[in-house]
């Protein structure tokens, strides 16, 4: 009987815990990539802290790592804020992303099994579900978020875990909520169309036919996008 209590007790492996810094800064970040930050926005560091039940510590480190991701701005004396959104910084960003995308799109279909292309199915039947409903300012935010998956799946599937992590921080869906009250019914129906040649691509699993759905998509974003910056600005 001893010896089984033993065995039994060798067997106990250390209960992992979160990393609080870790913790803080996933939580912010998905704030901000949800909107609930909006660009320009001032963030009260005493309300984070009360709201959070933390100290200064951890939440220093998390901000000084959303600085570094261009997600918010550290002003001294002035406080601290959520990124603010203009031409350059979105054109720049769908520039790098693009980079990253179209580098995975070519080598991305040896990677792919069949659960990824169940979730690429489902994703496209909540777009189209979406879509359907016709109202697109209503259902932007959910669209996007779809959006986002979509091309996160790409890269964490097609490219080494850092190149995921820099695509990830261009930020382009934190921009891109930031223009949605500029987009046009015309603008979300090129979107959905352009998704949709991505997912036809997908089906083919044609690398060259996935490659230039991807690069018309992004391409066309990214002058959309602009242009929707441009009439904000005027």
């Amino acid at each position: 009987m001893g010896n089984t209590a033993l065995t039994a007790q060798d067997t106990l492996q250390p209960v992992s815990i979160p990393n609080l810094n870790e913790v803080v800064y996933q939580l912010l970040r998905e704030r901000i990539l949800n909107y609930e930050f909006t660009p320009g926005q001032r963030l009260d560091l005493v309300e984070l802290e009360n709201r959070l039940q933390l100290s200064r510590t951890p939440l220093k480190t998390a901000l000084s790592r959303l600085e570094v991701e261009g997600l918010i701005e550290i002003h001294p004396r002035r406080g601290t804020f959520v990124a603010s959104v203009d031409a350059q910084k979105l054109d720049e960003a769908f520039k790098v992303r693009s980079a990253y995308e179209l580098y995975v799109a070519l080598c991305l279909f040896k990677y792919l099994n069949d659960e990824d292309y169940a979730f690429f199915d489902r994703l496209r039947q909540q777009m189209n579900d979406l879509a359907e409903q016709g109202d697109w300012q209503a259902v932007a935010l959910e669209y996007l978020q779809l959006d986002r998956q979509l091309h996160e799946r790409f890269v964490l599937r097609g490219g080494p875990s850092r190149m995921a992590q820099l695509h990830q921080q261009t930020n382009v869906h934190t921009y891109l909520r930031a223009v949605i009250p500029y987009l046009s019914e015309r603008d979300f129906e090129a979107i959905h169309f352009e998704h949709e040649q991505i997912f036809d691509a997908l089906a083919s699993q044609s690398p060259d036919r996935l490659n230039a759905s991807l690069l018309n998509h992004l391409e066309s974003a990214r002058m959309r996008c602009c242009k929707a910056l441009s009439r904000e600005a005027g």
